[in-house]
């Protein structure tokens, strides 16, 4: 061992060996190079500091960022590494995420980098202890404070409380306030003893100012106290509201002692008591009560009434409402009580529900009024008729002020048969008509009778207080009165009509009208099944325009027949009279002519066949009945201008097609009918579809089928100037009806559409659901399409070069006539056979 003299000995010498001078020793600038050298050829690693004056190796730079981490106590940002170290900061970036991705290599606990700071878990650990310790002092604190605190974010500290909670916190956290469990306690005590007090509604806002408790906490304490059962309440209105549950029951009691008095409640003394919704309150409360708008009643009210509407042994034939109900009910609250409970009764209100009366009481008393309703009447019939004759009746109209100024149209040579002739030469003629006013006031076109003048209120209660009784109520004999008026008054006015009517020379002229419905039911039979045939077809166009022919046709001509019966029933020179006011526009010789020809040509309306009867005409026929100054007249009047502008309107039709409004018209018909030509045309049944309608629609149609077919074997015989326009019509007529399952208004024109038509449905598969399918396999095999169509052809060539420049002789011609009726003739017999197969099915 060596002694202090030998260590002094060695410290002299090495103290001279420094002071003395070398003869070899490298310059700096050599240095720099050869350590630029080796650091370039990769045999050394160095980092060099900013003034780059010293250099680093990277063991030592690890060493001296563990020693700065260690020395600020295990929080240390890498900014304020690379100051101290005089590194650079990208360099110290670099090496701390080396150093981060081996901790355990230089440090003995894992480090985390957070917003450019390296940090220890032992100091995260620590700061949470912190907190922990913190909010154990104060029970709670915001998120806000401690990032101010520790200069930490938000989102950082919320990720250190989750990291640790349940090991080092137990916390409460409400958006950006931490409490600790002990503080919820307490303030769960506070609420607790609070609204245990509470014996009316408190707003959960008062509570929490008063409590010093967030609004958010306080509700959360509540609900948590409501659920377990600790606080007997709800809270309600969108949770801002706490109700205490003596509260309540307090309203329940106060709602339910009021229904068992009064036997009903208004919603508005609900809404008093301080329940905001009545409606569903009470609905759920009373579930059989009657709840109607802003009043519930109670069931033994109504089940009162109820009692008293079925007694057998009610020894009245009315009933006093006020008597079960209370006395604040007006006549909406009865009606919503009473009416519902009429149904199956015989009991019907009177006078807004104050009184219930006897049905077939009411009926019996309309008795005690006949005698003075005949008395009125005759008196009333009297002086209609004695007015009647006094104004006197123009039977001859000036012509510029009373009848249309346009002649009539001239029209061309027309071949074929009935309503389907076929027009070959026509000249055309635009028509624009005047839409008419039919919607004039009824207080001018109507000077009715003033029923009140002949049927006096007061003798009216007269006889009705002597048939009901004199114990009976004022008011009672007035609602009475009041639901018997309408039947009076209708039966004064049919008694009145009638008298006028059986006082009149127009009796003879029901008879004959009385005559002639069959024939007018028939016709609308005939109507309505082409209307079915037409709205049938499938191509809108040729639709439109069979529902057009059909009104300028069949339509029309019962609507000139209904004109002509009219005309007869009041004693009208109708249309003669309108048609000689006319001008025809041959001047003059034509007007003597028509003079000439006496009385008897002019007189009987019979002689002008209805399907000649023009739109002007019938026009002409109104403004006659208008002028003729009394009711029964102006009425027609008025039903004539309705009806003739319905047929404007149709025969209008747009190109869009749609279903024909024919209703309106039968509808206006039969009122016309039923009310001036005393014929019940019954248009309603005629539209039922029962089994046996079905079965005379089938057996008409059918009916329909065999006319054409026997006017094309005639039209064919015949071998007239235009037998091909009228056999090619039948035959597009009765091919038509076959393929649609019902008869079409075929007019000549049409002939080439329905052709067509006609090809293009039989070269489609047949459907086994149409009603003829046999019969359309006929014409199918038959090619009665081709045949159709080459015969339409030839009627067309033949008009516009004439019969003698026909290209086709007339062997040919006769041929296919012949296959045609052939044709025709097979496809009747299957049309029967189907339909006596479906008759039997």
């Amino acid at each position: 061992m060596s002694d202090w003299c030998e260590v002094r000995n060695l410290a002299e010498k090495l103290r001279s060996v420094q002071t003395s001078e070398s003869t070899h020793y490298l310059s700096e600038r050599i240095c720099v190079d050869i350590v630029s050298y080796l650091t370039k050829s990769g045999r050394l690693r160095l980092i060099r500091t900013i003034d780059g004056r010293a250099f680093l190796t990277e063991n030592e730079l690890f060493k001296e960022i563990i020693e700065e981490l260690a020395a600020r106590r295990g929080r240390v940002s890498l900014l304020e590494i690379s100051k101290n170290l005089e590194v650079e900061y990208s360099v110290i970036e670099s090496h701390v995420h080396e150093l981060l991705s081996n901790p355990y290599e230089y440090l003995d606990e894992q480090c985390l980098l957070v917003a450019g700071e390296l940090m220890t878990k032992s100091f995260i650990r620590r700061i949470a202890e912190e907190i922990r310790d913190r909010l154990k002092f104060r029970g709670a604190e915001s998120m806000i404070e401690l990032s101010r605190v520790y200069n930490f974010t938000p989102q950082f500290l919320a990720s250190i409380i989750s990291d640790y909670s349940g090991v080092l916190f137990n916390v409460h956290r409400d958006g950006d306030k931490l409490y600790t469990q002990i503080f919820m306690s307490k303030q769960k005590s506070k609420v607790m003893g609070y609204l245990s007090a509470v014996v009316a509604p408190i707003s959960l806002a008062d509570c929490g100012s008063k409590l010093d408790i967030p609004l958010k906490v306080l509700s959360s304490l509540i609900d948590t106290l409501i659920s377990s059962g600790k606080l007997k309440g709800t809270l309600t209105a969108g949770k801002s509201l706490y109700t205490p549950l003596c509260y309540r029951k307090a309203q329940d009691t106060y709602i339910s002692d009021f229904v068992k008095q009064n036997g009903y409640v208004e919603w508005t003394t609900v809404q008093r008591v301080g329940i905001p919704d009545p409606s569903s309150y009470l609905r759920s409360h009373f579930p059989s009560a009657i709840h109607t708008k802003g009043l519930t009643i109670c069931e033994s009210t109504v089940s009162q009434i109820r009692a008293v509407l079925e007694d057998k042994a009610l020894d009245t034939s009315w009933i006093d409402v006020s008597h079960y109900l209370p006395e604040v009910f007006g006549a909406q609250e009865r009606e919503w009580v009473i009416k519902p409970l009429l149904a199956g009764t015989d009991f019907i209100p009177i006078n807004n529900y104050m009184y219930l009366y006897s049905a077939n009481g009411l009926s019996e008393h309309i008795s005690c009024f006949d005698h003075f309703i005949r008395e009125q009447a005759a008196v009333a019939a009297a002086e209609q008729k004695q007015k009647a004759c006094s104004k006197p009746r123009k039977s001859v109209l000036a012509p510029s002020e009373e009848t249309p100024t346009r002649g009539f149209d001239k029209k061309g040579k027309s071949g074929g048969f009935g309503g389907r002739s076929r027009e070959i030469k026509t000249k055309h003629v635009k028509k624009k008509y005047l839409k008419r006013n039919v919607d004039s006031d009824e207080e001018e076109n109507k000077a009715g009778i003033c029923i009140e003048s002949y049927l006096l209120r007061e003798s009216l209660l007269s006889l009705l207080t002597s048939s009901v009784g004199a114990d009976a109520p004022e008011d009672l004999i007035e609602g009475i009165l009041d639901k018997l008026l309408p039947r009076i008054h209708e039966t004064f006015l049919s008694l009145v009509k009638s008298v006028y009517l059986q006082t009149s020379d127009s009796l003879k002229n029901r008879d004959r009208c009385l005559a002639e419905k069959d024939s007018l039911v028939s016709t609308i039979l005939s109507i309505q099944l082409f209307e079915r045939g037409s709205l049938a077809i499938d191509d809108a166009d040729l639709r439109v325009q069979l529902l057009r022919q059909l009104i300028r046709g069949e339509v029309s001509t019962f609507v000139n027949r209904l004109y002509v019966l009219l005309a007869q029933n009041y004693d009208v020179d109708w249309p003669n009279l309108a048609t000689e006011n006319l001008p025809s526009g041959k001047g003059k010789k034509n007007k003597q002519k028509k003079r000439d020809e006496g009385e008897v040509a002019l007189r009987h309306s019979t002689e002008l066949n209805p399907s000649d009867i023009t739109f002007q005409q019938r026009n002409a026929l109104a403004d006659l009945l208008g002028k003729m100054g009394d009711e029964p007249t102006k009425e027609a009047s008025l039903l004539v201008q309705q009806i003739n502008a319905c047929l404007r309107v149709n025969t209008d039709l747009s190109g869009s097609g749609g279903s024909l409004p024919l209703d309106e018209v039968f509808s206006l018909c039969d009122d016309l009918a039923h009310s001036h030509l005393g014929i019940n045309l019954s248009v309603s049944v005629l539209r039922s579809g029962t089994a046996k309608r079905k079965r005379q629609d089938r057996l008409l149609a059918l009916k329909i089928a065999g006319e054409t077919e026997q006017q094309m074997i005639n039209a064919a015989n015949a071998e007239e100037e235009n037998y091909l326009a009228c056999v090619s019509l039948a035959g597009a007529a009765l091919f038509g009806q076959c393929l649609a399952g019902w008869p079409l208004p075929a007019h000549g024109k049409l002939v080439p559409h329905l052709s067509v038509w006609i090809t293009k449905m039989l070269s489609l598969p047949t459907n086994t659901s149409v009603p003829y399918a046999a019969a359309v396999n006929e014409l199918r095999a038959a090619k009665a399409g081709e045949q159709l169509t080459r015969l339409t052809e030839l009627v067309m060539q033949e008009a516009r070069r004439g019969e003698d420049d026909s290209m086709v002789s007339g062997s040919e011609k006769k041929d296919l006539v012949d296959q045609l009726l052939s044709t025709a003739s097979r496809c009747l017999r299957a049309m029967e056979s189907n339909s006596r197969k479906s008759s039997t099915d």
